[in-house]
């Protein structure tokens, strides 16, 4: 996986432009009863989340515009735009959705593809189609989006996360101009899980079954790793997954985020990425670990700073 001339960055996010807290969903309180009884809300670290207003192409297509404009790259010089969101998004985006996309932004010469079925992991395993795309040496520009949206409120408050609207994407390019390599990545599945039977034993099997593929296929050690970016699960939930992962819980950087945005689906570890560029920037020799976890999945992907 180790393309020297290749970098990520122009981490870009565009979220719902509605801003809402949970007691603006109608009838709140009943839905958070149904789904964690005798819980108390307030303790999740929850305090807003995003909504969109309009076509989900709009969210798309000024990303991608902020991503491209960051390092001044054309958008008839993509060669490939790689799509991930959750399963249930797919029927709502629309057949015409990446011609769309690809006419609205100019993509005269760019294969689109979408990596779903794997709930909010996805966007872990696009990065690394994204980046296996270098194998081909005339691709110069790959350009990767996450989009997760919920179109009906009621669908947002479940046991684990508050969904949340958003849009992210990132340019992997030839020649270096990202600050980030990708050193491995990996998705692991629980059939547990899959079928709503996931218990603490399969959840611990596949994440540390996922991690321990990562850190053999790079050569790293969990030692080396400076900061994860999670999934922004409710706060205890997201701790407690990174427990059983074996991570330590002050590499975590979500509670911000997960404040401010809820849980934007397979966005979820570009946003708190990019809020630690913006925070801190990103320092060479640091190793990074995205990682994303759903019912059924656990996704890991490992990131070096040069």
């Amino acid at each position: 996986m180790r393309y020297t001339d290749v970098g990520i960055g122009s981490f870009a996010c565009v979220f719902g432009d509605l801003r809402r807290v949970p007691h603006d969903i109608p009838d709140f309180d009943t839905l958070w009863r149904s789904v964690a009884p005798d819980t108390d809300f307030a303790s999740m670290g929850c305090g807003t989340f995003r909504a969109m207003s309009r076509p989900v192409e709009e969210y798309v297509v000024a990303c991608v515009r902020d991503t491209l404009s960051d390092r001044g790259v054309e958008p008839a010089d993509v060669d490939h735009l790689v799509f991930a969101t959750s399963d249930a998004r797919l029927a709502s985006l629309g057949p015409d959705f990446a011609a769309t996309v690809l006419g609205r932004l100019g993509m005269t010469d760019c294969v689109p593809a979408v990596v779903s079925f794997q709930q909010c992991c996805g966007s872990l395993s696009a990065l690394r189609y994204g980046w296996d795309l270098f194998a081909d040496e005339q691709v110069r520009h790959v350009v990767l989006v996450a989009l997760d949206f919920t179109p009906d409120d009621t669908d947002r408050v479940r046991p684990f996360a508050l969904f949340s609207d958003a849009v992210t994407s990132c340019l992997i390019s030839r020649g270096g101009a990202g600050r980030l390599r990708l050193a491995s990545a990996a998705v692991q599945v629980d059939q547990a899980g899959l079928a709503g039977r996931d218990s603490f034993v399969s959840r611990q099997k596949v994440a540390q079954a996922a991690l321990a593929k990562v850190l053999q296929e790079s050569g790293a050690r969990l030692t080396d790793v400076t900061k994860v970016f999670p999934t922004n699960l409710y706060q205890p939930v997201a701790l407690f997954n990174a427990t059983i992962a074996g991570l330590s819980r002050k590499t975590l950087h979500f509670t911000d985020t997960l404040r401010d945005y809820g849980h934007c689906g397979n966005c979820d570890w570009m946003i708190n990425l990019a809020d630690h560029r913006d925070r801190t920037g990103i320092r060479a020799g640091d190793t990074y670990l995205a990682q994303a976890s759903a019912p059924g999945f656990f996704a890991c992907g490992l990131l070096t700073a040069v």
